[in-house]
């Protein structure tokens, strides 16, 4: 049962071997044996480049097909032959031979032998024939699976992980390992290739928000395959996370990097047409940061545009970051002609940064500023950027502050290294400070957080 839809398996692979130095490119030839009558003619003469003459590609595919036909019967391969011809690749010495193998094995994938196929794939993969595990083979054969047999590809998964008391131990690690939840987003990206609908689908029905947020991930790879319409509509469709916009963002940040493929007068038009906020953010992100790649001047004249947009701010945080190391002050300049939140972020990492370098002019700049939302964003950038050598400084800082929130959580930031570095001191200054019980108990038996930042 071969399905059309997995020649570009054959692609993939050659990728693979690309990374180890050789090029991919179609054979000209049509002078390779038909092997059984199961072998669709668009195999025909197709082979992985790299050889120095059409003589010696010609031997190579007669290898590939001989090695075909010693295990197709009836125009099939069973799942024992199939683990045999797996361990056949395996005790094969050339490393292309092995690539255009691999790839004609996967073409004659079917519901029937996959499962054969993927474990023992699996358990050779110490010492394997592709190296490194085999990682990147594992990756290929569940894709090639999800698109011939979605739905009893994940059911498989399943079964195979939970009969190996793996299912809780991996929960969360989508692609990251090449068990368990890893193929499955392999599968899922397979599937959604194909039948973008029905991998949505099983999405939806996921109850656990982390297992949902990585099957997604692989689904939304596999519907990018096919373009940006689709994945669109599946990110759209998305229920909102418990991490607000941040999650969306990531895949937004996915689709753009499609549309960039196109070039980046596309991307940054394609953007104009987002108009959700949530999705927009990590659209306006993404396309900042490349352009950011090749000039950080047009790159802050582009965002500039969107500069009273909420959905801006994470671009404007970002492009500040990295300008700020070299010239805060022209940040703040620059930050000037903002509004709303994205200047409220710029002065955070502008003011967070001169501070470092020169905290004495930054604290002088910070004196001339007007009551403001942005100016309480620089206060509490330049006091968790100075708390970490005079505390008790950056808390008088810190209590200037006139939104209650932001100054409730920068003095638990400053206090943060306050007590680390002085726990004598900070007790004595939490005993008077009025602070809610919550925020003093996150201020001493906090120890995993971060510096330079408050929850980003």
């Amino acid at each position: 049962m071969k399905n059309s839809t997995l020649v570009p398996l054959f692609s993939l692979t050659a990728a693979v071997a690309f990374g180890l130095g050789w090029v991919a490119r179609p054979d000209s030839g049509d002078d390779q044996k038909q092997v059984s009558k199961s072998d669709s003619p668009d195999r025909k003469g197709r082979s992985i480049g790299g050889s120095r003459s059409s003589d010696s590609g010609s031997r190579s595919s007669g290898l590939e097909s001989g090695f075909i036909a010693r295990y197709l019967v009836n125009g099939s391969i069973s799942g024992e032959d199939m683990k045999s011809a797996i361990k056949e690749i395996s005790d094969t010495n050339d490393p292309l031979l092995r690539q255009k193998m691999f790839a004609a094995l996967l073409e004659n994938l079917t519901p029937d032998n996959a499962r054969s196929a993927y474990l023992a794939l699996r358990e050779g993969r110490r010492g394997g024939p592709f190296g490194r595990g085999g990682d990147d083979q594992i990756r290929l054969l569940a894709n090639a699976w999800g698109r011939i047999d979605g739905a009893g590809a994940v059911a498989a998964l399943k079964e195979i992980a939970a009969e190996e008391g793996e299912e809780g131990r991996d929960r969360g690690r989508w692609g990251g390992r090449d068990r368990g939840p890893g193929a499955l987003s392999g599968v899922l990206a397979g599937w959604a290739t194909v039948d973008g609908a029905a991998a949505s689908a099983y999405v939806s029905g996921i109850e656990d928000e982390r297992e949902q947020r990585g099957a997604a991930f692989g689904v939304l790879q596999g519907m990018l395959v096919n373009g940006v319409d689709e994945a669109m509509g599946f990110v759209r469709n998305l229920p909102d996370s418990e991490d607000g916009d941040r999650t969306k963002g990531f895949y937004m940040a996915m689709v753009t990097d499609e549309m960039l493929e196109q070039g980046l007068d596309q991307a940054k038009s394609w953007v104009d047409t987002v108009k959700e906020p949530e999705l927009r953010t990590g659209a306006l992100a993404r396309v900042t940061m490349e352009i950011m790649n090749e000039d950080r001047a047009e790159a802050a004249e582009w965002i500039a545009q969107f500069g009273d947009e909420d959905a801006a701010a994470p671009a404007v945080s970002r492009l500040a970051d990295s300008w700020a190391d070299e010239d805060p002050k022209a940040v703040m300049d620059w930050a000037g002609n903002l509004s709303g939140k994205s200047k409220a972020e710029a002065y955070e990492e502008a003011m967070q940064s001169w501070a470092g370098q020169d905290p004495a002019a930054a604290g002088e700049y910070l004196s001339s500023l007007q009551e403001s939302p942005e100016r309480d964003a620089a206060v509490g950038g330049y006091a968790t950027r100075v708390s970490r050598e005079d505390p008790s400084s950056a808390m008088e800082w810190a209590k200037t502050i006139n939104d209650a929130g932001i100054r409730e959580e920068t003095m638990v930031d400053v206090a943060r290294d306050w007590y680390r570095s002085d726990k004598a001191a900070a007790e004595e200054w939490i005993a008077s400070s009025g602070l809610p019980e919550k925020a003093v108990e996150s201020i001493t038996t906090r120890r995993d957080f971060g510096r330079g930042g408050r929850g980003r």
